[in-house]
């Protein structure tokens, strides 16, 4: 049984499976190493023959279409009816057939997400492992990652989903010796050519990553976040229920909720992990983002809400959320209660009834997708 699965969604041909094969070939991965290719309604129908043919090059690669899909959620029905088709949740699918398949470390990337000319597994590979060195803590509690990158034109930048409030300042690293028993629980790796930003940074000037500048590793203290996406990013297979990318698309005034499932989702797995032996590494592997093309007006209208009410989000999980018990999956159920609580009695009264509906909704996501992990955990 192999242990890194590696998962990504497509509407496009997903070219990345052929550097992806030539990587793992390089450096000797193919026997441990297995992909899942999650469909969509507008995937390209030589997206099956692509996975076959890779898989016969020796990247064992899965291609789930949307029958494939609709039949595994039979199995999950209630849970399964609120992954929106034609949205970046439908990832959630390929995570739970990782689980499902003995899964030990979980790879989530994009379909524009290519290795370079690195060891792109080996990154991937402290994820789960003990951790003995340094880590590093943030007075502000969120730590800027893009600082690790070389950015062209020279400016300061923030990844997408950092709170506005802590944008003023650069880092303040405070180094101090890892626990005892500390471990790597999730691996943020980061990224050559376009960096992962919000709408509001590319509408400002296009910037470009020329280089990572950052030492390989960078471990950090539970109580210094910074946003985890979907993209190069692994997890151990005990935090992949306290993974889920929030399902998007919610109607609120202006339009819909979007674009923040990865970034939400991974706060609560932060708060999540409070407490217990994980941590977050940031930098290896890196990859080349070459980035899928992008309206920024439309990204940016898309991102209002989350961008706006992010802040807020965090503040309460951070100041809030005590999560007690040994078993992530079991956590989430105080978190769904947390989130109902907080958004009847805290909720700033700028925001429309929409938005509460839409974290009371996404409660109820939390606890379906917690009974999932649970039953193939």
């Amino acid at each position: 049984m192999k242990s890194n699965h590696i998962v990504f969604t497509t509407v496009h041909r997903p070219d990345v499976l052929f550097d992806l094969v030539k990587n793992l070939e390089q450096h000797g991965h193919l026997h441990i190493t297995l992909c899942w290719v999650v469909g969509d309604n507008k995937t390209p129908t030589e997206c099956a023959e692509i996975c076959k043919e890779v898989t016969n090059l020796g990247l064992e690669t899965r291609y789930l279409d949307i029958s494939k899909q609709d039949e595994w959620g039979r199995r999950f029905q209630d849970f399964y009816s609120r992954i929106p088709y034609d949205n970046e949740s439908r990832r959630n699918i390929g995570y739970l057939y990782a689980l499902e398949h003995g899964c030990e470390r979980l790879i989530s990337i994009d379909d524009d997400n290519f290795p370079t000319s690195g060891d792109f597994l080996a990154g991937h590979l402290h994820t789960g492992r003990g951790w003995e060195a340094e880590i590093i803590e943030e007075p502000s509690g969120f730590h800027n990652v893009c600082e690790y990158l070389e950015i062209e034109p020279k400016r300061l930048i923030f990844p997408r989903g950092f709170p506005l409030g802590f944008r003023d300042n650069k880092n303040a690293i405070i180094r101090a010796k890892a626990p005892s028993g500390a471990q790597i629980g999730v691996t943020l790796g980061l990224w050559l050519k376009d960096p992962d930003v919000d709408a509001t940074t590319w509408l400002n000037g296009k910037v470009e990553s020329k280089a990572y500048i950052g030492p390989p590793h960078v471990v950090l203290g539970q109580n210094t976040w910074s946003p985890v996406n979907t993209q190069n990013t692994s997890i151990t297979r005990e935090l992949i229920p306290g993974f889920l990318c929030i399902p998007m698309g919610y109607p609120v005034p202006g339009g819909r909720i979007e674009r923040y499932g990865d970034i939400w989702g991974g706060y609560f797995l932060q708060a999540l992990m409070s407490g217990t032996s994980y941590h977050v590494c940031v930098g290896h592997p890196i990859v080349e983002h070459r980035r899928n093309p992008h309206d920024y007006l439309d990204d940016l209208r898309h991102e209002f809400w989350g961008l706006v009410l992010t802040d807020w989000l965090v503040s309460h999980l951070r100041e809030g959320f005590k999560p007690t018990g040994s078993r992530i999956v079991d956590r989430i159920r105080q978190l769904s209660a947390f989130l109902i609580k907080t958004s009847a009695s805290e909720l700033p009264n700028w925001c429309p009834v929409e938005v509460r509906d839409f974290i009371i909704e996404t409660s109820t996501t939390l606890n379906l997708w917690a009974d999932v992990c649970r039953e193939l955990l």
